[in-house]
């Protein structure tokens, strides 16, 4: 896209189902403000290269996420680990966000950013005690879609019980923005199938779906804070209350980094409750608030998040304004030139 000034945006363009979706980030734009944009096939002008978020898949079971020429995380589906897992999540200063160390005890399942439910039709699907514990078995690749704006991962996956008998289908959508490193963006879209019967997410603490653990150094414990959309402050105040975002920030390596959770308000039970601790633990949970879940047979339940990945406190990273635009993006108006 060519602004009036000349100016260019890269627009990347994805089929999905009978839609083609355009997408594109803007800059900064102030309330009231409007921009023109004239869209240009690649064919219109001279190719330039433009640097972007790049899938690298030449590990087995591993894809690597390149943003703007940096590694970023990887989405690691391993079938030797439990579950999927997001991590680590690289910042600008080279530390990760989030906790992947595999040497720890405790809390060993807490890895970086994962999906999981504690009590799925009575199989924990949260902890991972010896031989006991759910699976998530990965089965395709439903798209791997990377470009100059944004990466598109879709990833099937049956929840099953450690013998692998099948409980529900799930599909992942994980949408990874290129934005600066102290600006990091990833959408999560979770869809749950009860393909095998009748599902029962438990009433249990242990919930999510969305986990997140963050750097030791940023937890509470350690001289870091969570905040909510209330301006509620630490456990004490945020744990076991709803909220339509939660942040966490603390030191990572001599600077101030965080984490803000976004709640979709399409998700049921919006605003969730929150399941944070000031040990490093972020996790979205209504399941053990509001007495679990039944899903029918066949039926499908929708989740989705946002996650901020952002330097600085909640105040200086403006975690309130970028839930805002999570919930209300700039409108588009499409003009057609006469022919």
């Amino acid at each position: 896209m060519k602004d009036e000034q000349g100016g260019v945006t890269p627009v990347q363009v994805r089929a999905a189902g009978d839609d083609v979706h355009f997408h594109f980030v803007v800059e900064h734009l102030a309330k009231g403000e409007s921009r023109t944009y004239k869209i240009e096939s690649e064919a219109a002008r001279p190719k330039a290269a433009v640097s972007g978020v790049e899938f690298i898949h030449e590990h087995s079971q591993k894809v690597d996420v390149l943003i703007g020429g940096s590694y970023f995380t990887s989405y690691v589906y391993d079938s030797s680990f439990a579950k999927p897992y997001l991590g680590p999540m690289i910042g600008p200063y080279g530390d990760s966000y989030t906790r992947l160390d595999f040497e720890t005890t405790e809390h060993k399942h807490h890895r970086s950013l994962w999906l999981a439910i504690g009590d799925v039709n009575g199989i924990d699907m949260w902890n991972e005690p010896a031989e006991r514990y759910g699976r998530q078995l990965h089965q395709k690749f439903a798209e791997v879609i990377d470009g100059p704006v944004c990466g598109v991962i879709t990833a099937h996956n049956v929840w099953t019980s450690f013998n692998r008998k099948p409980q529900i289908d799930e599909v992942r959508t994980i949408t990874l923005y290129n934005t600066p490193a102290g600006e990091r963006i990833i959408d999560l879209d979770v869809t749950f199938t009860a393909s095998y019967g009748q599902v029962e997410f438990g009433a249990t603490k242990e919930a999510g779906p969305l986990g997140i653990r963050v750097a030791e150094s940023m937890n509470v414990n350690n001289g870091g804070v969570i905040v909510n959309s209330y301006g509620s402050v630490n456990e004490p105040e945020c744990w076991g209350k709803r909220a339509e975002w939660c942040d966490y920030f603390g030191e990572v390596g001599g600077h101030t980094l965080g984490i803000a959770a976004f709640d979709h308000p399409d998700n049921e039970q919006f605003p969730t409750y929150w399941h944070i601790r000031n040990g490093g633990l972020l996790a979205a949970n209504n399941f053990y608030f509001n007495g679990g879940k039944l899903i029918k047979p066949k039926e499908t339940v929708r989740y989705r998040y946002r996650v901020y990945f952002h330097e600085g406190d909640t105040q200086a990273s403006r975690v309130a304004n970028k839930y805002q635009d999570y919930l209300h993006p700039p409108q588009v108006e499409i003009v057609t030139p006469p022919l």
